[in-house]
């Protein structure tokens, strides 16, 4: 007899915890839904906002994203941000009522500089506006609350606070581009060009009898690693050890090395597609990039030994 009790009061609480469970999935995500309320709440501030400043004839929202762009300069046939593009650009964020949030140096003309496609520590909103606008272009944006940027707020940016951009694009450049840039400051435009991207330049020549690089060889080689920018990140002045064209190296290093001698030493300029490509490089104890994602890279060369 307790038993028959036990198993009902054993079967009447599973199915309550049951329907309780049912019950639950059934309600919507009360995070999801305070986020969607406030994200039309912020709706209605910016088309208030842009109806005070008439700006609202001049608004296109851009459905993907949310976001309303005014454009104040626009360039018809400017160059649109692609992934593994450099933009750099001025901006300032202020609040709907004019309270100025966050900006570049724009009086000491410095830029603010993103790679599309990789990390950047900019807003999400400022970093999707960016891929809205061609070189060139200004243009007002105003950008509702986004759930990933600032969620927690602070005393001059609240939490679910809808602000305004105000951004110039100086310039999009591709890593071809880039690299170009890069080969003209440092007059090394004699460099050639391989069908992989590759800028090479033999800077120190040795004599036709020295030892021709060969794959499947094992190398010594010192080199110093640079982006770009100059930061150098990395270096062996005594030399590292490897086996050429099994892979051990990055592609552009397998490349150049069968085109060099012992004792040789060269320049080359890669694209991110024969070096660290879309991952970059991270540092395995601080987690931060040493070459970020899409960075073209310059090295010095010297071939030491190959056997």
């Amino acid at each position: 007899m307790n038993v028959t009790k036990n198993w009902l009061k054993w079967s009447v609480a599973v199915s309550l915890i049951g329907l309780l469970t049912a019950q639950m999935a059934c309600q919507p995500d009360p995070g999801e839904a305070l986020n969607e309320r406030k994200r039309r709440e912020n709706e209605e501030d910016i088309l208030a906002y842009l109806d005070k400043t008439n700006l609202r004839p001049k608004a296109e929202k851009n459905e993907l994203t949310g976001l309303y762009i005014i454009r104040t300069k626009a360039v018809e046939n400017g160059q649109l941000a692609k992934e593994g593009d450099e933009v750099k650009f001025f901006f300032t964020q202020s609040r709907l009522d004019s309270v100025v949030v966050d900006s570049s140096e724009t009086a000491a003309g410095i830029p603010n500089l993103a790679t599309i496609g990789a990390p950047s520590g900019i807003t999400a909103r400022l970093y999707q506006s960016l891929q809205l606008l061609k070189e060139g272009e200004e243009a007002i944006i105003m950008a509702p609350y986004d759930p990933s940027d600032n969620k927690g707020g602070n005393l001059l940016l609240p939490a679910y606070t809808p602000v305004r951009y105000d951004i110039k694009v100086v310039s999009v450049r591709t890593e071809d581009e880039q690299i170009q840039d890069y080969l003209v400051a440092n007059k090394l435009t004699a460099a050639e060009k391989t069908e992989s991207g590759l800028r090479f330049l033999l800077t120190k020549k040795s004599p036709a009898d020295s030892a021709q690089v060969k794959a499947g060889q094992t190398a010594k080689v010192k080199y110093t690693g640079k982006l770009l920018n100059g930061n150098q990140f990395d270096a062996s002045a005594n030399g590292s050890e490897f086996n050429v064209g099994t892979g051990a190296v990055i592609q552009a290093w397998d490349e150049a090395l069968v085109k060099m001698r012992v004792g040789e030493k060269a320049t080359i300029v890669l694209p991110s597609s024969i070096g660290y490509g879309p991952t970059g490089n991270r540092n395995q104890t601080t987690g931060i990039y040493t070459i970020p994602p899409y960075a073209p890279l310059a090295f010095e060369l010297e071939v030491v030994s190959s056997k």
